[in-house]
């Protein structure tokens, strides 16, 4: 990795953890819950948050409001919940669901949604009730646990807009970035008494991070690759995601960077050009061999000559937990074998 590339890796991590770490004490202002004094933030002696770096809060999922003497806590889709303690609380957001879990929080949990994709603790969270389907919940089965919250996710938005006009407290959780992350689990912890611990469980994050933009420091991967959304046609994730953050901090070369939509198709021509060397698949992707079969091209690429080719679990990289700064630690042992010495 060359030195321009260190310093662009350095930069992101040090917004990520300053980002993190806006003042809870301006609500109003920041839109966020991070204590200052916590690793990364603004202030804090010997961490990137010394840097001047006025993070705002601009496309947070969840930002902290006034009304008057109230503070309200509002989603991008304009709903809108009191700020305070909830005691029975339908969680259809698997990432809400673990942040809830790693923080002690469980105990408020009155039931859960189904999916693919197991949620962790697995083990007790297959014993909770269930409302259905995360992109389909039951309206019946919320309405009769009388929930005094319900989280749901993007899949999820219809659901929470009518539960929302049937004057049910809900809300939309979700996160672009580690930053937006560790804001909803401090918001997390507000919402469930257990702001305390969520305070603990970010600060041992953001040094987990910190410990990996270190090594990341003294030993680059120089790497390119991509996470894929769809192999027919071939779809990936730009850096303006969650995933795309993760390849950042990794040091990789996203061959999707630079495009304007969400998921982008890539060409073959553009594919063969960028010469990629590992390609990871998720959601639409069930074998590595549906990557290489995808285009003629991916055989020509190093991805594809030394089958780097894998299929992750779309938890892995865009689950908005606190337990992605693991996933991400897997991820880097998974693609260090692909470095060149």
């Amino acid at each position: 990795m060359n030195l321009q590339k260190r310093h662009l890796l350095l930069a992101a991590l040090a917004w990520i953890l300053v980002f993190s770490g806006c003042r809870r004490d301006d609500p109003a202002r920041t839109g966020t819950g991070v204590p200052p004094g916590t690793p990364g933030a603004p202030g804090a002696p010997g961490t990137a948050g010394e840097a001047a770096v006025d993070a705002g809060g601009g496309d947070l999922y969840w930002k902290v409001i006034q009304d008057g003497a109230g503070e309200y806590l509002s989603d991008r889709e304009g709903n809108r919940i009191p700020l305070k303690t909830y005691r029975r609380i339908i969680v259809i957001s698997p990432g809400a669901v673990e942040t809830l879990y790693l923080i002690g929080g469980e105990g408020a949990v009155a039931a859960v949604s189904s999916g693919r994709d197991p949620i962790w603790p697995e083990e007790k969270t297959k014993l909770l009730p269930t409302i259905g389907n995360v992109a389909r919940p039951n309206l019946e089965a919320a309405v009769a646990l009388e929930p005094d919250l319900v989280i749901g996710n993007a899949m999820s938005a219809a659901f929470i807009a009518e539960l929302s006009g049937r004057a049910y407290p809900a809300l939309i959780h979700g996160a672009d970035s580690i930053a937006d992350i560790f804001n909803s689990t401090i918001l997390l912890g507000r919402l469930t008494g257990r702001e305390a611990e969520a305070q603990k469980l970010v600060a041992e994050k953001q040094t987990q991070l910190e410990t990996l933009a270190a090594e990341l420091r003294d030993r680059p991967l120089n790497l390119k690759g991509a996470f894929l959304y769809s192999a027919n046609p071939i779809m990936a994730f730009t850096e303006k995601s969650l995933a795309g953050e993760i390849l950042t901090i990794l040091g990789v070369d996203n061959i999707a960077a630079g495009f304007n939509a969400a998921q982008p198709i890539l060409s073959s021509e553009y594919i063969l050009a960028r010469d990629p060397d590992f390609l990871f698949g998720a959601m639409m992707i069930t074998e590595p061999s549906d990557i290489l079969a995808a285009d003629s091209v991916i055989a020509k690429t190093r991805a594809g000559r030394e089958n780097n080719l894998a299929v992750i679990p779309s938890s892995l990289f865009l689950r908005p937990s606190p337990r992605i700064v693991e996933s991400l630690l897997e991820l880097q042992k998974k693609i260090k074998k692909y470095a060149e010495d």
